[in-house]
């Protein structure tokens, strides 16, 4: 049943029965096709997606590049205010950029209906889900993008969408941890206005964002077990990435006297840096899977064959394979004696496999 026709069903049993307008509101799991996607799929770097803005009715003042509507498709990425970010960009990008896993949406809260007839918590309930439609998040939160997806919460359930959030969720979403800045974010002027750097969803007014996800935390008595539970869920999906750099134990992983990456284990790998010893661990695209200080970057392209472990030396590029940074030249040569961390995961964000220092020694 389309969004549409589900609305309808909602409004019909609410004015005509006066029987609960959630009953009629199931999210469905997945087809098996979009698990493809979700579980089997790489990670697809975002790229610009760019349409002609009359054939998807673009606002007449909407920032265009070379007359054409341009969209990250990725989930921090945004068309103009008052668009859906499905109607200009497919969701399959989006969809591996993040956890692949489905939660099934369900009303976690009962808030009393009469909050409906409150028009400034409806006024801004509603401007917060419209700001989700226009940007990738909508992929796996707004059930009206009719993506195939909708997991976790759902920014279109009937009544109070809030309901289907945690208080945990809330105050992720209202940006209370500053570890959800580690999902990256598009540069403002090239996302049509849309900022990710204070709250967990992008916005075009990040402080109004973050009010309206304070004042349901604190209408709904959120508590510090609730910030406790959000923190812990921030360090589950981040704690690799703030944690120290360790030397890298010789014998089982780091660079050779030939140049030749090796880790410990079996896994295969997607993303490869090679960086100084003092930069930041790699995160989220577009703005931080480099971090400053990284020396050279290769990453297998979305079709490619993962690099196997002692398959690749630092400089060489196999078919299949982007070299990211530097983006034109050769790679820095190493140089004996000093120290550089190493970087390699099974793809991006999903599993890294090295992450330490070492200092290089062209004789040994």
């Amino acid at each position: 049943m389309n969004f549409l026709r589900l609305t309808l069903v909602f409004c019909f049993c609410a004015s005509l029965l006066g029987c609960d307008e959630w009953a009629g509101w199931d999210i469905e799991r997945p087809s098996d096709e979009a698990r493809v996607i979700l579980d089997a799929t790489p990670f697809i770097q975002p790229q610009r997606v760019c349409v002609d803005p009359a054939s998807v009715d673009a606002p007449a003042d909407a920032e265009l590049v070379d007359g054409q509507l341009c969209v990250w498709d990725m989930f921090s990425g945004a068309v103009p205010e008052g668009m859906r970010f499905s109607d200009v960009s497919s969701c399959e990008a989006p969809w591996t950029q993040g956890p692949p896993w489905f939660a099934k949406p369900a009303r976690v809260y009962e808030s009393p209906a009469s909050l409906l007839d409150d028009e400034a918590w409806v006024a801004e309930a509603t401007w917060v889900q419209e700001q989700v439609h226009a940007v990738g998040c909508g992929c796996c939160h707004a059930s009206s993008s009719e993506s195939g997806n909708t997991s976790g919460f759902d920014f279109d359930a009937p009544g109070v969408w809030t309901d289907t959030m945690t208080n945990a969720q809330l105050i992720m979403s209202g940006g209370y941890n500053d570890l959800h800045r580690l999902f990256g974010e598009v540069p403002v002027e090239d996302n049509h206005g849309f900022a990710r750097s204070e709250t967990l969803f992008p916005s075009t007014d990040p402080a109004r964002l973050k009010a309206f996800f304070e004042s349901e935390f604190e209408r709904r008595g959120g508590t510090a077990e609730d910030i406790a539970e959000s923190d812990a869920a921030f360090l589950a999906l981040f704690g690799q990435v703030i944690e120290d750099r360790s030397e890298c134990v010789a014998e089982f992983e780091g660079v050779d006297s030939d140049g030749v990456v090796y880790w410990n284990g079996d896994d295969s790998v997607r993303q490869i840096l090679l960086m100084e010893v003092d930069a930041d661990t790699p995160a989220f695209p577009p703005n931080l899977d480099r971090p400053e200080g990284t020396l050279w970057a290769l990453y297998v392209d979305f079709e490619g064959t993962p690099i196997e472990n002692g398959a690749l030396r630092i400089g060489e590029v196999p078919d299949g394979t982007t070299q990211m940074v530097p983006e034109n030249g050769p790679a820095p040569v190493l140089e004996d004696g000093v120290t550089y961390s190493i970087f390699a995961a099974r793809d991006i964000m999903a599993g890294r496999v090295l992450n330490c220092t070492f200092t290089y020694s062209a004789g040994n």
